[in-house]
């Protein structure tokens, strides 16, 4: 998600500020000159714009070498630190880099390019509400006027916390503040097919086609995918065509020609998604023994403990046959033979086991994290349209992780005695 994260507002290369004006008089004092001379803040900005050449090409020691020699000529320019702060992310400094935008904000606590470019900042540092509190500083700026490109770096940092409603709303921002923004719209596209929202994934596309001049790989692949999700496999491989015959050496054709374009990117954040769906159900904590929503170590767990109170009742009534039998052989009671009591506590055992035996008799399988209904049949050699027809699920059905899979006909089997 990082990579869709940007610095909307490129860190000064040219500023237009008005220079010092000084007059001279020529001969005899009366004709005077005018002469312009740059300001400390022009040679510094000056110095900005090589240090961040040079940062771009790789090059940090002459990048912060000019950066200290702007710093030097303008301590209170906003931009000198700014560029600091770019070049502490730039070299993996973030702390640095976070002195460095606050020391621009005590500045110029209401410059709305920094505020935008230090919440992006701290987006990236997984800072995400802080990130969202700058970002949204920025945009209350009355004069500021890249609203929309910030509203949509507030949406792509609510995807990466995985805040997927969030998202939406200022994905839906950005597009209001610029309704032709391509970017916004592919973005939007992404997400609505990511919730299986094919439909508004439909109508957003339309509106993408529309604002944009030129087609990119990732969008007609995604488009592939949402006409192919509609069930409309005719549209879906004219966009195949278009991505091919544009785009031949793209890795979305080569995926294409060998998959058919099985997973792309947005599959990956709808995985997401469902995940981010999942983590939000709170999973209820049952005693009922085989019950789809009980864990499996909770079934052992209570078919264990079942099977351990039967055998401690099967050992005390042992005990308390011994026990009689001793008092009875005070009165001149016929004594039971030692073999006898021994059988009897077998005996005993077995019955008692019998039940927990029977508890135990139906085997399942619990679901954990990218067990699919293939997966399983697989593993447990059944054949998965009997899974499907004993746990009564269809092909489109969900796991969710802790569900509990069973393994044989559960109707075949007895239903274990309430204790």
């Amino acid at each position: 998600m990082d990579k869709y994260l940007k610095f909307l507002v490129s860190l000064p290369v040219v500023i237009v500020l008005t220079g010092c004006v000084t007059q001279n008089y020529e001969n005899d004092k009366s004709t005077p000159v005018i002469e312009n001379e740059s300001t400390n803040n022009e040679i510094a900005m000056t110095r900005i714009s090589l240090g961040l050449g040079y940062l771009k090409m790789g090059n940090t020691t002459q990048a912060k070498l000019n950066l200290e020699k702007a710093k030097r000529f303008a301590p209170k320019l906003v931009q000198v630190h700014t560029a600091f702060a770019h070049y502490f992310d730039s070299v993996g400094e973030p702390e640095q880099a976070i002195a460095s935008y606050e020391t621009a904000l005590s500045i110029k606590p209401e410059d709305a390019d920094t505020l935008n470019n230090y919440g992006v900042f701290l987006c990236k540092q997984q800072r995400y509400q802080d990130a969202e509190k700058q970002i949204l500083k920025a945009i209350a700026q009355p004069s500021y006027i890249l609203v929309s490109q910030s509203y949509e770096n507030l949406a792509l940092c609510q995807l990466k916390a995985q805040a997927f409603d969030k998202a939406e709303l200022y994905f839906d921002k950005a597009i209001l503040h610029s309704p032709s923004s391509a970017s916004a719209l592919l973005h939007m596209v992404r997400l609505q097919y990511a919730k299986a929202e094919y439909k508004k994934a439909l109508v957003f596309l339309k509106r993408y086609e529309k604002a944009t001049r030129r087609f990119s790989a990732n969008a007609l692949a995604l488009a592939y995918k949402i006409f192919e999700k509609q069930r409309d496999p005719k549209t879906a491989k004219n966009y195949a065509t278009m991505l091919v015959k544009m785009f031949p050496n793209s890795y979305e054709t080569k995926q294409y020609l060998l998959t058919g374009l099985s997973e792309i990117e947005a599959d990956q954040l709808a995985k997401t998604y469902q995940e981010s769906l999942r983590g939000q159900q709170q999973p209820k904590k049952r005693v009922v023994v085989l019950s789809p929503k009980t864990s499996n170590t909770t079934v052992t767990e209570n078919v264990v403990n079942k099977h351990k109170t039967a055998k401690k009742t099967s050992a005390s009534l042992v005990k308390e046959k011994v026990i009689k039998t001793t008092d009875s052989t005070v009165k001149n009671t016929p004594k039971i033979p030692q073999a006898n009591t021994k059988t009897l506590a077998s005996k005993t055992s077995i019955n008692a086991g019998s039940t927990a035996q029977q508890m135990v008799s139906l085997p399942i399988h619990l679901v954990v994290k990218g067990d699919s209904l293939y997966s399983i049949s697989k593993k447990y050699n059944i054949h998965m349209k009997a899974i499907m027809r004993w746990n009564k699920l269809k092909h489109n059905s969900i796991l969710k992780i802790g569900d509990v899979i069973y393994l044989a006909n559960p109707k075949k089997i007895a239903k274990p005695e309430e204790q």
